[in-house]
């Protein structure tokens, strides 16, 4: 399977990186449902990507995480900056989930997780 990750102009890049974005995001909900979270969707345009909770049955506290996931060198927008850091002077947890963009084309060709770029 032959994956196209570069396009031929900036709009087909910007529509490629979006679904790429998207299939990152599936991968990481994935991850974080396997190690016992529940993952709460968000409306476009807030501060990250998803919310992941779950209950720590021992302190019976329950643990908040705000996840923004990033693939290959996408960098942080200056509002997200701003929100993580926000994030840390309430000690919140924020992860900035990285996905290396040769570990994306390797779980897409082996149908790990998430869905197909088509």
């Amino acid at each position: 399977m032959t994956l196209k990750l570069i396009g031929a102009d900036s709009c087909e890049q910007m529509a490629i990186n979006r679904k790429v974005g998207k299939l990152g995001e599936e991968f990481a909900k994935d991850h974080y449902r396997r190690n016992g979270f529940y993952t709460l969707d968000t409306q476009a345009g807030m501060f990250f990507d998803f919310m992941a909770i779950k209950l720590d049955l021992k302190n019976w506290k329950l643990r908040f995480v705000f996840v923004e996931v990033k693939v290959g060198d996408a960098q942080l927008s200056r509002r997200q900056r701003w929100f993580k850091s926000w994030c840390k002077r309430a000690k919140q947890e924020f992860d900035e989930h990285r996905i290396p963009r040769i570990h994306l084309e390797y779980l897409m060709e082996n149908r790990i997780a998430g869905g197909d770029l088509d």
